[in-house]
């Protein structure tokens, strides 16, 4: 008789334990590092909430916003002399080990569909691909529209030479005076094919 009691009142306790710790997962914002978590990586798209996987650096800010459609954009604020020139150290997405083991020695097609805000917007973007310690892009700079648009530059990734490098796509708005922000609302990146240290710069 207590048996009949018994097994229900302990399946209904471990139901609530189970649910209580996954409820903090529930509804939260991706974050950490970019994968493609083995799917196609010709072609890797942060859109969405995705954008939330951003880590601010530096003295820079970052917030997801909803555009007039619903949709998640980034917002990237700074004031100027807030930032340093590395990648990391300010706004960026860091790219997982197996993005970078699949970009190393290719040709990598880095587009960010981005505007400026109504208030302060930047004129200028800023995008750097950063593979560590084996070298970058530079900092590649572009003229905003008001708009969003497209802004696209090819990078040759160094292969990864002993332990991977940790690879960072470092995107900010330019602010030459006060502060200036910027809205992103996709990045994505092509896999366009290898390339050999004959080919031309």
């Amino acid at each position: 008789m207590r048996d009949r009691f018994f097994f229900p009142a302990a399946l209904v306790l471990v139901a609530i334990m189970v649910f209580l710790a996954i409820r903090p997962g529930i509804g939260a914002l991706p974050t950490g590092p970019v994968t493609g978590d083995g799917a196609n990586y010709g072609r890797i798209t942060i859109e969405g909430d995705y954008l939330h996987k951003v880590f601010a650096g530096g003295n820079a800010r970052t917030e997801l916003t909803k555009g007039p459609d619903g949709e998640s954009l980034l917002l990237i604020s700074a004031d100027a002399g807030a930032l340093r020139d590395e990648p990391e150290l300010g706004p960026h997405f860091r790219l997982a080990a197996d993005i970078e083991t699949q970009f190393s020695g290719m040709t990598i097609r880095v587009t960010v569909r981005a505007r400026p805000t109504d208030d302060r917007g930047a004129m200028q973007l800023a995008v750097n691909y950063s593979a560590g310690r084996v070298g970058e892009s530079g900092w590649k700079v572009f003229d905003l529209k008001p708009e969003f648009s497209d802004f696209t530059f090819d990078y040759d990734v160094p292969r990864i030479e002993g332990d991977q490098a940790v690879d960072y796509i470092g995107i900010r708005p330019v602010v030459p005076d006060k502060a200036r922000a910027v809205l992103v609302e996709r990045i994505t990146f092509e896999r366009i094919g290898p390339w050999t240290m004959d080919d031309p710069a």
